[in-house]
């Protein structure tokens, strides 16, 4: 039996580049420079090389790449708050754009709720030294973006938070932070139910530490206080159904039917789902004796009974668009596309209005 008879079938062979460069015969930068599409290579040879990378389905090794033209590839993508749906439908779209550039995530996931500025500061260092090109952080809580910001990295690092906080970046050069426009998000709530009538609210909001439902309490009291309603704002301590369903007991049990109000705003689906089961359980009707609206159009918020009418954010394009921003700090030709929109304004959300929400019983 020789030697070629010998080898087992199954066991694939991943060939080298020295190996493309015999058969090819050219030297390995040769191979490297086509590879890395230098222009001093003569079009024969490249062709030549080019078929025996085909023949020996030859793919370059991204570290031996790195080695020689300094660039790994890898962005650094530090995450908080991916147990809710906003924040892992935003991480989606990046890993996305991310693998269509040819670039890779190197993905670090941190409790929000037990973070410590050393476990941020731990994690930014093991990523540097893997070499990573750029920096993406989800940070939804006001430590995480102080932390993310002031981080001592000199790599370009993208920022995803709430607009409240974008004029905090503005004394650090290669720092670009982006966010969804909560505030008309807010106003677009507000005036959906006015023009239905309703004069007596309540807002259920959501754990003050997140940017974004800071900024959509802060909005909630000013114009509803413009619309000279009757307001009133429960704090959450989560984003929890289990906790709004056990505060919405609590606060509307043995109301009468004339006292309770004629809407409910919650800062999250989730919390509206606990309400309305809350509201069901004590024989109050949805829309008929409270509407409720909640935030960010989870998938099913349609299918729910009743229809949930809520805010939809556009992730997905938040997510793209924080990669692009990033590809555009990165600099090179193939980049400079996304460079060019780095001013653009915070992304703005949609309400969509279903049958959770409805005109007060008096009007």
């Amino acid at each position: 039996m020789n030697q070629e008879q010998g080898k087992n079938p199954h066991v694939s062979h991943r060939a080298s580049m020295n190996e493309v460069a015999e058969r090819a015969g050219v030297s390995h930068q040769t191979v490297s420079r086509v590879i890395n599409h230098s222009p001093n290579v003569s079009q024969a040879t490249r062709e030549r090389v080019e078929e025996v990378i085909r023949d020996l389905n030859y793919r370059p090794s991204n570290s031996a790449r790195a080695l020689v033209t300094r660039h790994t590839k890898t962005i650094g993508f530090i995450a908080g708050g991916v147990n809710y749906y906003g924040p892992i439908s935003t991480m989606g779209a990046i890993e996305s754009v991310a693998r269509d550039h040819g670039f890779y995530l190197s993905v670090a996931i941190l409790d929000e709720r037990e973070y410590t500025r050393e476990s941020f500061e731990e994690v930014a260092d093991s990523f540097l030294d893997q070499g990573v090109e750029a920096f993406i952080f989800l940070a939804p809580t006001l430590p995480m973006v102080e932390a993310a910001v002031s981080a001592n990295i000199s790599q370009p690092r993208v920022v995803l938070t709430s607009t409240q906080l974008e004029g905090s970046a503005a004394s650090h050069p290669g720092i670009k932070l982006i966010g969804i426009d909560q505030v008309t998000a807010a106003r677009s709530v507000i005036d959906h139910l006015a023009n239905l009538g309703h004069r007596r609210c309540v807002f259920f909001s959501g754990p003050q530490e997140w940017g974004d439902a800071a900024m959509r309490l802060r909005a909630w009291r000013r114009f509803s206080a413009e619309k000279r309603w009757d307001a009133q704002t429960v704090c959450m301590k989560s984003w929890d159904a289990s906790e709004s369903y056990e505060k919405a007991r609590e606060l509307f049990a043995g109301i009468p039917r004339d006292q309770l109000p004629t809407a409910i705003v919650t800062s999250n689906d989730l919390q509206a789902f606990g309400v309305c089961k809350a509201l069901d359980e004590l024989g109050i009707k949805v829309p008929e004796d409270i509407s409720v609206v909640g935030f960010d159009d989870m998938p099913g918020s349609d299918y729910y009974t009743p229809a949930l009418t809520t805010v939809r954010p556009d992730f997905d394009e938040l997510g793209r668009t924080a990669m692009q921003e990033l590809l555009g700090y990165m600099g090179g030709s193939e980049y400079s596309e996304y460079s060019k929109e780095q001013d653009k304004p915070p992304f703005t959300s949609h309400l969509i209005v279903r049958e959770s929400s409805a005109r007060p019983r008096a009007i």
